[in-house]
């Protein structure tokens, strides 16, 4: 896509491009399954996970979305989101992840953001195909998740933010415009993004319906 937007990565992070490697992405990809330890240690490697695919260098971009589909990290991740909203409450101040000395929120929102986050990345290296459809075993794809969340979402501008980012990197394909048709709502919900005050925001929700508009079949869809 001409007009992707720049990668985008959830707050508090610094850059680290050593991080960012094709190895560096496997490693954090195979302890994301339930397998490999408890929910912890999974969201901390989802935080890793997040902060390399925001700052993978463009030699590393064709290695590192083979690397992703290899891994089937859509699935990973679809996986580890549904595991983190059917764990049982924790109190906010121990739903959090060590990262050196410094002390990280972890909660359900905060997993969200950085799943999104990795969506919004992957997209935007090359790793759409993945995102489109449902992982094998799954019932939603991490477009439609993207979908949902923006549908579902009304108090948080960064989960806003990420899922609308994530919709744009996938919306100039005519799978965008098929399953976007079949959800009540998605539109209106995207026209009134594209009033927002942040203008990056306004940018990837009339660009998304932009999109929308040119391949589907008729306008406005019904």
């Amino acid at each position: 896509m001409g007009d992707a937007p720049k990668q985008i990565v959830a707050a508090k992070y610094q850059q680290t491009t050593s991080r960012a490697t094709p190895d560096a992405v496997a490693r954090e990809l195979r302890k994301l399954p339930a397998a490999s330890g408890p929910l912890d240690s999974r969201k901390r490697a989802l935080h890793d996970l997040a902060h390399a695919l925001a700052y993978v260098q463009e030699q590393h971009k064709t290695k590192v979305v083979e690397t992703c589909t290899k891994e089937d990290a859509a699935a990973l991740l679809l996986n580890l989101l549904n595991d983190i909203d059917a764990a049982p409450p924790v109190p906010a101040s121990e739903d959090v992840i060590r990262v050196g000395r410094r002390v990280l929120g972890m909660g359900p929102m905060d997993a969200r953001l950085y799943v999104l986050s990795c969506f919004v990345n992957l997209a935007y290296l090359g790793g759409a195909g993945m995102l489109r459809l449902p992982p094998s075993g799954l019932p939603q794809s991490a477009m439609e998740v993207l979908m949902d969340t923006l549908l579902n979402t009304a108090d948080s501008e960064s989960v806003l933010f990420y899922a609308v980012a994530g919709l744009y990197n996938l919306s100039n394909d005519g799978s965008y415009a098929e399953l976007a048709g079949r959800k009540p709502g998605l539109l209106q919900k995207l026209e009134q993004l594209s009033a927002s005050p942040n203008p990056d925001t306004v940018k990837y929700a009339s660009g998304t319906v932009e999109y929308w508009r040119k391949h589907a079949g008729s306008w406005p869809p019904s």
